[in-house]
């Protein structure tokens, strides 16, 4: 209790001091000396309860112009642990200083002489190892009653020019806030208003190092709970339009709601922003979808069904003429029915290849058919072109072509009778006529595909008389 007493008394003096040399000399706050271990072994480990020898100088050797103005003091600032204040001298050769923070702290120490004048931050935190007493050890408060917090977690990121926030409960306003960097050669010290318990700052230091906020009360002790966090981002530290500010815990409260609401809204935009056109694109992709599949539908319905357009054979069905179909008076035909009609083929082939054939029915005024053509085979059909009435006319279509001079082989195939083929339409019960050249009609009857086709030949016209 005594020694926590006698570091509030030192602290007291501490500030004293400098704001008594404020007042009187602008004696700048930094670069005015510099320290160093008296062992340089020691570098950046230290243990509890041991000695330590300590070395001050002027900032700029080769000038020595500038000085401390003893006494000193070693400040000591334990990541989220509590700061100390020591008195290590009056002599710049004959400093000492004991640490009683415990192993595994990690510390940014600083020299403070009597004027407030800083004499700069090492390059690195200073590990706490462990030593051969803890004796000295002062443990940290399990229940402390004053304390600092902030807004971001320990050891956290601290962007360039982001604010960061430090809540204070407890102690004896008003307050001092210290803020220090590593291989700074300041710390930079900001004393609140009474009524004010928070401070925001705007990160101006340089990037990538750890950086802590301190905070002690008008009876100069300090909270338990130093914040920390580690900077980064851009070098340009200019932050304009951003000052750091006092300020309370309610307001910073509120600040932090605002920045919570816009971040939500902003999230909120990116989720609409990247939402609403898939949504959309998800829409026309369906809608594409329904327009292809009922267009296909409708193509298909006005398509005809697959087993009508599938080639088949053609077979012909046994044809049975009406009683009535040549039983006109007025075409001088006699009533005669397919299965009366008998017919006899006989073939005569001549020495020029002329197959003459004649079809006659047994009965008077039956229709006949003759005609000659050039083939080995023969080939047999009737047919007869008849009005609705059932009248059966002869066919006029060839009796105005010219017609060409037989010769005797010719003339002789054309009056031998044509025996058609068992399978014609007329063959069953018909009888033969003699026909001489040039008739009414020509049918030919041929085979394609093992199906019968009846057709009339093509209008192949003898041209030797029209020449002639």
């Amino acid at each position: 209790m005594a020694s926590f007493g006698f570091t509030q008394i030192l602290s007291l003096l501490l500030f004293s001091s400098v704001a008594f040399a404020q007042g009187s000399s602008p004696r700048p706050s930094s670069k005015q000396f510099m320290w160093k271990w008296s062992n340089p072994g020691i570098a950046f480990q230290i243990a509890p309860c041991i000695e330590l020898g300590i070395e001050v100088m002027s900032w700029n050797v080769s000038t020595n112009d500038t000085f401390g103005v003893p006494p000193y003091y070693m400040q000591a600032f334990p990541l989220g642990g509590t700061p100390t204040t020591t008195l290590i001298g009056t002599s710049n050769s004959s400093l000492s200083w004991t640490n009683t923070h415990p192993p595994g702290s990690k510390l940014l120490l600083t020299i403070v002489d009597s004027t407030g004048s800083y004499g700069g931050v090492p390059g690195r935190l200073v590990d706490v190892i462990p030593g051969v007493s803890n004796g000295c050890v002062v443990p940290e408060p399990s229940a402390p009653e004053f304390t600092a917090t902030s807004n971001i977690t320990a050891g956290g990121r601290l962007q360039t020019c982001e604010p960061w926030g430090v809540h204070i409960k407890g102690g004896v306003p008003p307050y001092n806030i210290s803020i220090g960097v590593i291989n700074s050669p300041v710390i930079t010290n900001v004393t609140l208003l009474s009524g004010l318990d928070a401070f925001t700052y705007i990160n101006r230091a340089e990037a990538g190092r750890p950086m802590m906020i301190g905070v002690s009360d008008f009876t100069g002790r300090w909270a338990t709970g130093t914040p920390w966090v580690e900077t980064y981002g851009s070098d340009n530290v200019d932050c304009v339009g951003l000052i750091s500010s006092p300020s309370t815990v309610a307001q910073l409260a509120k600040e932090a709601e605002d920045r919570q609401r816009a971040a939500n809204k902003k999230r909120t935009g990116i989720i609409v922003g990247v939402t609403v056109p898939l949504v959309v694109i998800l829409l026309a992709v369906i809608g594409f979808g329904v327009w292809w599949y009922r267009r296909r539908q409708e193509r298909l319905a006005r398509e005809p069904a697959a087993d009508s357009v599938e080639p088949y054979s053609y077979h012909e069905e046994p044809l049975t003429l009406p009683s009535s179909f040549y039983g006109s008076s007025s075409s001088g035909y006699s009533p005669v029915s397919k299965t009366a009609l008998e017919t006899t083929q006989r073939t005569n082939v001549g020495e020029s290849g002329v197959l003459s054939y004649t079809t006659a029915p047994s009965g008077a005024g039956s229709p006949s058919i003759h005609g000659s053509f050039s083939h080995s085979s023969a080939f047999t059909s009737s047919d007869t072109a008849h009005t609705g009435s059932g009248v059966v006319r002869p066919r006029p279509s060839f009796n105005t072509f010219p017609v060409r001079p037989s010769t005797s082989k010719s003339a002789e195939a054309a009056q031998a009778p044509v025996i058609l083929s068992p399978d014609s339409e007329y063959a069953s019960g018909s009888s033969t006529r003699h026909v001489n050249g040039g008739g009414e009609e020509i049918i030919i009857q041929h085979r394609d595909g093992g199906g019968v086709v009846r057709e009339l030949p093509p209008p192949y016209a003898d041209r030797t008389r029209l020449e002639e």
